[in-house]
């Protein structure tokens, strides 16, 4: 921890400790306190536990997406632009695997926006291929 965020600490009297902890330790099945890996239980009513956000890449390894680290140090999600769009051709991203913090209402919005996407990119595709048929059966002027 540095001196930046001890300083705050040390501002409102919270004891910062480093050392490692090993284990939960309870009283009748309440939280007691905590074990330090020296051995010393310091008595606790609750804990408070940073975590990192890691978006669920199972079964995804092969399509090597980019993914990116979240700022300070809060976890990982895959790379994205505007409506899921991906460094991969063809592969869209939506929601949770984008922005680790949203909820169901707009995971829903996400994956709509990359489906509506997708769409358009579809039917250009179409139309494309339709206007390469067109002009390569039309007969010159």
């Amino acid at each position: 921890m540095d001196q930046d965020t001890r300083g705050p600490f040390a501002a409102r009297n919270i004891r910062v400790i480093d050392t490692a902890v090993t284990e939960i330790v309870a009283d009748d099945g309440a939280l007691a306190g905590v074990r330090l890996a020296v051995g010393t239980v310091v008595a606790r009513r609750l804990i408070a536990v940073a975590t990192q956000m890691q978006a669920r890449t199972e079964g995804l390894d092969g399509l090597k997406l980019p993914m990116e680290d979240l700022p300070d140090d809060m976890g990982r999600r895959f790379a994205s632009a505007m409506a899921g769009t991906t460094d991969v051709p063809g592969v869209w991203v939506a929601g949770n695997a984008t922005d680790l913090t949203v909820q169901v209402g707009a995971v829903a919005a996400a994956g709509a926006l990359a489906g509506a996407h997708i769409n358009a990119v579809l039917a250009a595709a179409d139309t494309d291929a339709a206007l390469t048929a067109t002009q390569a059966g039309a007969t010159p002027a």
